[in-house]
């Protein structure tokens, strides 16, 4: 599964991200700004010193030593090579051997008068100064992260609170509510409230698919099964000779509205409790009961169902669900086949294989089958339908898969674990 990042780790982040964004646009047009203030620093003390005579002598009018020196035309000194070939201008940062300076070039390159001052120790103090500052931004930025930290700790509490309590909520147990405190604050109870009448709801809703479910068993079934019982003792009558094919049929829907009662109840209940309430079928048994009656299918057809390396194999799942399931299967196969041997067997102890032979159906009616089988569903006359036979394997977990091969031969694979 994703893991997700936590609320707090989000808000850390983006307060972080921002306040280092922030950081960097305000460093950035500082040193800018900077930059050119200094440049004009620089502008003003050249052209003051200029305008003195004192500049380049050992001492000024006021016997204080300037700390300019001049070169070229005007001082009688010559321009150091490393000053030579500038244009004209200040320039920032040129080195003779161990000392920095910032000259200023006036005149032409061909005679040229260069003023330099001396700002090696200058630098230096603003090397350190840099260095200070960027030791103070890396504590700042490491208090902030620790600051953020615990503040978004502390508002997202609440939030994570709720989160775990919502995550503990067993799934099929009733009676579950979020309690919150007087101190949460109200969003937190907003969503509490709304969590809780979705519980109460479910709870409600359960209990009605229990009621309904217990009166459904008993009200519904035990019509069918007096009818039903009632339908095979006339078929016994010899009174009863010349309406046998009527009982027969009366008896034949009543069973399968028996399975599909038994199919629409299984789908109303928490598939859970169907495999946890301790009833297996053993298909070992099971399967040749459900062929013996699906014989009647067989007659007028050249067809035969054989049962075929059936070892056992129980499932835990009530008998009339997997007699429902597998005696629909079967019926599909019988309909749809013209000839020859449906098979029956379990491969790998998990799985139920029907494989049915060719039809005699023509490529018409064979693409009409196999886009049936793709939609699973079916018509009236095809038992309950495969696509409730389908909906009641996925809602007990089976796998069911139903194909038709270009010869029109149908296979039908179902995995019970």
């Amino acid at each position: 599964m994703r893991s997700h990042a936590s609320l707090r780790r989000r808000l850390v982040i983006g307060v972080v991200c921002f306040t280092a964004t922030i950081t960097t646009a305000t460093t950035l047009m500082g040193l800018r700004f900077d930059e050119q203030a200094e440049r004009h620093v620089w502008e003003a003390m050249f052209r003051s010193a200029e305008a003195h005579p004192s500049v380049g002598t050992p001492e000024g009018a006021q016997g204080v030593r300037s700390p300019f020196l001049a070169f070229g035309a005007t001082s009688g000194k010559p321009v150091p090579a490393e000053f030579s070939g500038l244009a004209p201008g200040i320039h920032e940062d040129i080195r003779i051997g161990a000392r920095t300076y910032i000259i200023d070039v006036q005149g032409s390159l061909q005679a040229p008068v260069v003023t330099a001052l001396d700002i090696t120790d200058m630098e230096r103090r603003e090397e350190r100064l840099d260095l200070d500052l960027l030791a103070s931004g890396a504590v700042a930025v490491l208090l902030l992260i620790a600051s953020t930290y615990m503040a978004a700790r502390w508002l997202v509490r609440p939030l994570a609170k709720l989160s775990t309590i919502i995550g503990d909520l067993q799934t099929g147990a009733r009676g579950q509510r979020i309690e919150v405190q007087s101190s949460d604050p109200s969003e937190v109870v907003v969503i509490a409230d709304a969590v809780n009448a979705y519980l109460r709801d479910i709870d409600g809703y359960v209990e009605r698919e229990h009621r309904f479910l217990n009166m459904a068993s008993h009200e519904i079934r035990t019509p069918l099964a007096v009818i039903a019982g009632a339908a095979e003792v006339a078929y016994e009558q010899q009174s009863m000779e010349s309406a046998r094919l009527h009982i027969s049929r009366i008896v034949a829907a009543t069973h399968d509205m028996r399975d599909l009662v038994e199919l629409l109840l299984a789908l109303a209940r928490d598939p859970r409790r169907l495999q946890s309430n301790g009833a297996t079928a053993s298909l070992a048994e099971v399967i040749p009961k459900i062929v013996a009656y699906h014989e009647h299918l067989l007659e007028g057809k050249d067809l035969k169902v054989v049962v075929d390396n059936m070892p056992a194999c129980d499932v835990s799942l009530p008998q009339a669900i997997a007699v429902s399931v597998i005696g629909n299967l079967l019926r599909n196969a019988i309909e749809n086949a013209g000839q020859g041997v449906i098979t029956m067997s379990i491969e790998d102890n998990e799985t139920l294989v029907i494989a049915g032979p060719g039809s005699t159906l023509s490529p018409e009616a064979r693409s009409q089958l196999q886009s049936r089988l793709a939609r699973a569903g079916i018509g009236r006359g095809d038992g309950i339908g495969l696509e409730l036979v389908e909906r009641l394997c996925r809602h007990v977990g089976w796998a069911l898969e139903l194909g038709v091969s270009t010869t029109g031969s149908t296979t039908a694979r179902l995995g019970l674990h």
